[in-house]
């Protein structure tokens, strides 16, 4: 095999830091960069694995590898290359010995069409100077000629179980379902493919149950019979010893999904909503008990179609202050802009703080993680600027008081308290947020008030506005006759 070819390149690296926690890190150069998963170390330092290429759709992909501080000021940056070979890292975590175990894909060829074929399964172990210890690759088998990886667990024996979908179309996607195990050396343990169950969704959850003697699969699989299934169970070799199927479309969970086992050894399972075919607009977090009956639920309507982070979307270390995130799911290439959300809910599904961000390029998110102290990190990708069809490797990280305090308190520029929509509106306007006794106010654009009304409560507060004709107007909105927000809308 070709050996490894490490090479460090210097990018333009843009910084905003809010404060001494809380930050937005941009990686960008004249390429494509994109960032995928982030692991904090012993050290008190993040990697992050990611992706850069010439341009969108470009070959050779090579993996970017970041490590930056707590602060958002990068370490070291560093581009692994092979000759004549695309592919990427995807996850990875801190070992004991403290070197890096990373996981990703790779094509034992250049491919000829934008379709990338031939994917093998890599994996290899760095030190925390990121130079190569060791190597190792793996090819899936015949008939399927890629596959994509979807998540990864570790036992208490840094044993890696690994969920993927494989294709054995050359063109779109048939996404069945694989699993692999390897050691702590990089050993291929075990390798399944269930050829009858298909991933409807690449970004699914697998988590252990409360004493780790098996493996859980959630959210949305079929199988041939076309039956729903959202619940799949395999022993520690990766066989499948049971499956819950749904029929109702009610709920059907949508992809992608976040699961976390809480300490009560009950489950929390955040996913975008889908309570009818083709709406996905919605986030519907439920705890479960260990035979996976709803205990509690929770429904908070969004205007936008929902996406949650690809890889992995909620996470916790105090049970009381849940971490969930939210996108819309636009191509980032789009022309527009979006906006994305962090929630933190406590154990009883209570929704104690809400945030919008965003609103000046469009955003992708593949992980949430919560740091050591307390904080969530999300990585991604944003365009370089709004409509490029190159990205820019994107991270943010939020402290708990950037989300409960008043936005007008935070050091982030573009942090919303209060979601007003729809813009256009038509009948009525409607808002959603976790303050309370707010009053918002409509000017037309000589200044006079045209509409005034109050916001109590987020999840039915909506101001009639039929008797508003049809142009331009601007809002406010008061705390006590303090100005917290304000924006411009249009009445269609």
């Amino acid at each position: 095999m070709t050996k490894l070819i490490i090479l460090s390149i210097l990018l333009f690296v843009g910084q905003a830091l809010t404060s001494q926690s809380s930050y937005e890190l941009e990686y960008g150069g004249s390429g494509e960069e994109k960032l995928f998963y982030t692991f904090e170390t012993s050290s008190g330092s993040f990697i992050s694995t990611g992706i850069i290429q010439e341009y969108q759709g470009s070959f050779p992909r090579s993996p970017l590898i970041l490590e930056f501080y707590n602060s958002g000021e990068i370490i070291n940056e560093l581009i692994y290359a092979k000759p004549d070979t695309s592919f990427y890292l995807q996850y990875g975590y801190e070992k004991a010995n403290g070197n890096y175990f990373l996981v990703g894909t790779l094509s034992d060829s250049l491919p000829t069409s934008n379709h990338i074929k031939n994917y093998i399964t890599y994996v290899c172990e760095i030190t925390p100077d990121l130079n190569l210890v060791w190597e190792k690759v793996y090819p899936i088998p015949e008939p399927y000629n890629r596959h994509q990886l979807a998540n990864f667990i570790l036992d208490a024996d840094s044993n890696l179980y690994v969920h993927a979908s494989a294709d054995s179309s050359m063109v779109g996607s048939n996404r069945i379902l694989l699993t692999m195990k390897f050691d702590k050396y990089g050993n291929q343990l075990d390798l399944n493919v269930y050829g009858e169950w298909h991933s409807d969704s690449p970004y699914n959850e697998m988590i252990f149950n409360s004493d780790s003697t098996a493996i859980y699969f959630l959210c949305d699989f079929s199988k041939y019979n076309s039956l729903y299934y959202d619940f799949i169970e395999m022993d520690i070799d990766l066989n499948i010893t049971g499956s819950i199927d749904v029929i109702d479309w009610e709920h059907l969970c949508a992809g992608p999904a976040s699961v976390k086992l809480l300490p009560n050894s009950t489950f929390i399972q955040a996913n975008k909503a889908f309570m009818e075919p083709g709406v996905n607009q919605d986030l519907y977090v439920k705890i479960m008990d260990e035979d996976f009956n709803t205990i509690r639920d929770t429904l908070i309507l969004y205007p936008e179609n929902n996406y949650m982070p690809s890889y992995e979307g909620m996470g916790f270390i105090d049970p009381d202050q849940i971490w969930i995130a939210t996108f819309q799911p636009a191509f980032n290439s789009s022309p527009g802009t979006e906006i994305f959300r962090f929630h933190i809910f406590d154990s009883n599904l209570n929704l104690t703080g809400m945030k919008v961000y965003g609103g000046d390029r469009r955003y992708w998110f593949n992980n949430l993680m919560v740091t050591s102290d307390g904080g969530c990190l999300m990585t991604g990708s944003i365009p370089d600027y709004n409509g490029s069809y190159n990205d820019n490797g994107y991270i943010i990280k939020v402290m708990p008081e950037d989300i409960i305090t008043h936005a007008e308190e935070t050091a982030f520029e573009f942090d919303r308290d209060v979601m007003v929509y729809p813009n256009p509106f038509g009948n009525e306007i409607r808002f959603q947020t976790v303050r309370k006794n707010l009053t918002f106010d409509l000017y037309d654009l000589t200044g006079k008030k045209i509409l005034s009304g109050d916001i109590k409560d987020h999840t039915e507060s909506r101001i009639s506005t039929g008797n508003v004709s049809a142009g331009i107007y601007f809002y406010t909105i008061q705390d006590d006759s303090n100005i917290i927000q304000n924006g411009k809308m249009i009445k269609k």
